[in-house]
């Protein structure tokens, strides 16, 4: 009789746990992650990404006053009169901006991203916190209406306290320091260094003042409340459009790997995508896909390997490849180390310039000759991702990224990076339906607090030129993060409406308000299944395809829709379950949970 064995090691170990809240508990994935912080590169990052634009944005003061002050002397020497002194320093202050804009942009970028990673949170965390008491207190029977409501009143106070205290700050620094004006003519170290900072104190106070009344006036003007979606009379249709949504894959590099969230408490390998790939071969032999669509967190931790592994398996299935698209998460892009959540990622580091072009060499070869580049100068599509990659010498430096980590490679991904977000694959005609892939996640360097989203202005200013100048064309928006909190109370733990959250939510909803008709926005990144509308606008959250609570483990969504003259409606949804083989007796079995609902009369 063969004897028992101790530890099938195919089932992971505690090791296995290390970053998981599940698996390990919060309360040790925490503790483990304190110890383990790096101390020596803290400081380095600190300054870099919070000191180095509290600096920049609080010498512009002394650089201005300076600037004046020479001018109006060099004027008074001269005997030349106020007003023609005032409009020579007009002048040339319009030329120093015109030659200085790319030293305002890097300021302007900096300060803005002072705001990401302090200041927006911030103000989340403040209005999930009211808005989780108030649920509390409230009970489960409130109406989606009612909670709505309180939600929207939470904001309001959330935003009036932050109002508060920007005001608060930008006093207390004025009124105990001043706003300090250097002759940076003559710097003096130490005491410019306080001025400045002081000086940044009063303009991040005063700047919060302004984001909290725009927060409050952003709330005031959402366009109705979150609901359920529930199915609507459908009308005469131009065509039918049919989409799997995928999302949350967390694809691992080994063959018995565990995934960072779950540890040894969820599936072990890749079987629950090459499972969802079966099924989907089987839906779109019988009745054929328009598109199978992605939104983010491909990979567990954008690495090498994981990449290697979704190629591999996509690669047996051609006839899906070539609907696929997908956006990047955070686990793709952000996520540092998926063993030592701890770890610091220095902002000029290899680290994430090397996620980053993963990402775009995996675009390159599932999408590329569908995705089109936005040309922000002339206003319309330009060339297609592959053709971009491969113009000037950008192919050379991405490879020197790639084999040496080159420096050059790597402010090449930046660049490349800002510029190829929102992809676009356009419809086939000028009334049909196209796909918006947006990057919505937030500048990061830690894995603890890589989850929150943004989706920056220069994207924002894209998604509404592309929807304003095709007024005939419907649109399926892609992102990673959620755009609202679900209509059902305390659904969601405090820690994941924190967070997970989009920062600038309301701002992507008033992009798309006014082409709501003709919009559907797909997300994931919380594993759950829903489906419902913020006022006209369309939202569907998928599960994950691997991860989750027992109800939604390994599951993703096919949708109908319905093309009219100028709009796109959902007609049906079904959400199809495919258990992960290896927690199963059957390797091959895939159960299917359909939740179909057909038109009201």
């Amino acid at each position: 009789m063969m004897d028992l064995p101790i530890w099938d090691m195919r089932r992971g170990d505690y090791d296995d746990n290390r970053s998981s809240p599940y698996g390990g508990g919060l309360r040790s994935a925490i503790l483990s992650a304190v110890l383990e912080f790096n101390y020596l590169k803290a400081p380095i990052v600190f300054l870099f990404l919070i000191m180095g634009p509290a600096l920049l944005v609080g010498i512009v003061p002394s650089v201005i006053s300076t600037f004046g002050n020479l001018m109006f002397h060099t004027a008074t020497l001269a005997g030349t009169r106020l007003f023609v002194a005032l409009g020579l320093f007009a002048v040339l202050a319009a030329a120093a901006l015109w030659l200085g804009r790319p030293l305002l942009t890097i300021a302007f970028d900096n300060f803005r991203h002072l705001h990401y990673s302090l200041v927006f949170p911030i103000f989340v965390a403040v209005r999930e916190i009211l808005r989780s008491l108030i649920e509390k207190f409230a009970g489960r029977s409130t109406t989606p209406q009612q909670l709505a409501r309180r939600r929207r009143i939470c904001t309001v106070l959330a935003a009036l306290l932050f109002a508060g205290g920007g005001l608060i700050l930008a006093l207390t620094v004025e009124i105990s320091t001043g706003l300090k004006l250097r002759n940076v003519e003559r710097i003096q170290m130490l005491p410019t260094i306080k001025a400045t900072l002081g000086n940044a104190a009063v303009i991040v106070g005063l700047s919060t003042i302004f984001e909290s009344l725009y927060w409050l006036w952003r709330e005031l003007t959402m366009t109705g409340p979150v609901l359920d979606w529930v199915p609507a009379a459908s009308h005469a249709a131009l065509s039918t459009v049919r989409i799997a949504h995928l999302s949350d894959l967390h694809l691992v590099g080994e063959r018995y790997g565990c995934r960072m969230e779950s540890g040894t408490r969820g599936p072990r390998g890749n079987q629950s995508f090459a499972n969802a790939l079966r099924r989907l071969s089987a839906i779109h032999a019988q009745t054929p896909l328009d598109h199978i669509l992605v939104t983010g967190d491909v990979t567990d931790a954008g690495t090498r390997a994981e990449w290697a592994e979704f190629i591999d398996i996509l690669q047996t299935y051609p006839a899906l490849r070539d609907r696929f698209s997908f956006v990047p998460g955070n686990h793709d892009i952000s996520i540092v180390d998926r063993t030592n959540p701890a770890r610091l990622d220095l902002p000029w580091s290899a680290g994430q310039a090397l996620r980053k072009l993963r990402f775009i060499l995996a675009l390159d070869e599932v999408q590329g000759n569908r995705a089109r580049i936005f040309d922000r100068a002339s206003g319309t599509l330009g060339p297609s991702l592959s053709n971009y990659l491969r113009e000037d010498n950008r192919m050379e430096l991405l490879r020197s990224l790639a084999e040496r980590g080159a420096m050059r490679g790597r402010w090449e991904i930046t660049k490349v990076w800002d510029a190829i977000f929102p992809l676009v694959e356009p419809p086939p005609s000028e009334d049909g339906c196209g796909v918006i892939l947006l990057d919505s996640n937030a500048p990061s360097h830690f894995a603890l607090t890589n989850a929150i989203g943004v989706v920056n202005p220069s994207q924002m200013k894209v998604l509404k030129s592309v929807l304003r100048n095709s007024p005939r064309s419907a649109w399926i928006i892609l992102l990673h993060h959620q755009v609202v909190e679900y209509p059902v109370a305390s659904i969601s733990s405090l820690r994941d409406r924190i967070g997970l959250a989009l920062v600038n939510a309301p701002d992507v909803l008033a992009a798309i308000a006014p082409h709501a008709a003709r919009v559907m926005v797909l997300h994931g990144h919380r594993h759950r299944d829903w489906t419902g509308n913020c006022g006209d606008v369309l939202l569907c959250s998928a599960p994950s395809v691997s991860l989750g609570s027992d109800d939604y483990l390994g599951s993703f969504h096919l949708h109908e829709l319905a093309r009219g003259s100028d709009s796109i409606q959902l007609t049906a949804t079904q959400n199809v379950r495919v258990q992960d083989a290896s927690m199963m007796e059957m390797p091959d079995a895939v159960d299917i949970v359909v939740r179909h609902h057909e038109p009201a009369a």
